[in-house]
Formats: structure tokens, C-alpha cells, sequence
């Protein structure tokens, strides 16, 4: 009750670290995807797990693991919406992807049918 730990000097913005791998053995058959919720600076939460699908490209992998943080960053918001803390968070998550590809496809407006199964 005496002790508590304090990030100080970063401002109060949720955010995600996302990443997914290919398959790296060749006895398996799906990847693994994880995620790194941090606030003020510091990891409030995080997952890997290996994936319930069998995906047909990296980028297919990287959309199942932003899927799996996207649900995680919605209960977050509503949970921090929902204790007392001195301020609270911005209302939007940030959220990093490492693949290129992955950002690509989510940024274009255009359909152009080869990525439909996304």
C-alpha cells in the first residue's frame, strides 16, 4: 500500500507494439502473433500466442495479430475510461506495425481484388 511505481515525464497516450512471424520450423503450420500495450511509457500488458489460423502470407499473419491487439485495445480503453487515474488518456491508441506491406494495404483506398481473403 506504501510503494507504487511512477512514469514520469511521458505523456499519457495508449499504445501498441505489434508483430507477427512466419512459420519457422517446418513441422509447424501456424505463426505466432504478440502485442505490447504501453501507457506513460511504461508495458501495461502484453500477449503472444500462437495463431488459430493458417494464413496464406506474412501480411495475412500481421492482420490476425493487429486483429487480436485491436480487441484488446478497445477492452483497455473502456477499462482505463473506467478507473481513477490523475489523467486520463488520450482517447486514441497508437499503434506500431513493423510491415511495411501490412501498413501499405491498410493505407490504400483502392480494391483491386487480390486481397480480398484480408
Amino acid at each position: 500500500m506504501d510503494y507504487a511505481i511512477e512514469y514520469n515525464g511521458f505523456s499519457v497516450v495508449l499504445e501498441e507494439y505489434n508483430d507477427a512471424n512466419w512459420i519457422s520450423d517446418s513441422n509447424e503450420t501456424k505463426s505466432t502473433g504478440g502485442y505490447t500495450f504501453t501507457l506513460g511509457g511504461g508495458a501495461i500488458t502484453w500477449r503472444s500466442v500462437r495463431q488459430t489460423i493458417i494464413a496464406r502470407s506474412s501480411i495475412e499473419y500481421e492482420f490476425v495479430a493487429l486483429e487480436m491487439a485491436g480487441s484488446e485495445a478497445e477492452w483497455l480503453k473502456n477499462f482505463l475510461a473506467n478507473i481513477p487515474l490523475g489523467i486520463k488518456p488520450t482517447p486514441s491508441v497508437s499503434i506500431h506495425c513493423d510491415c511495411q506491406s501490412a501498413i501499405a494495404i491498410a493505407k490504400n483506398k483502392n480494391y483491386n481484388g487480390k486481397n480480398r481473403h484480408i
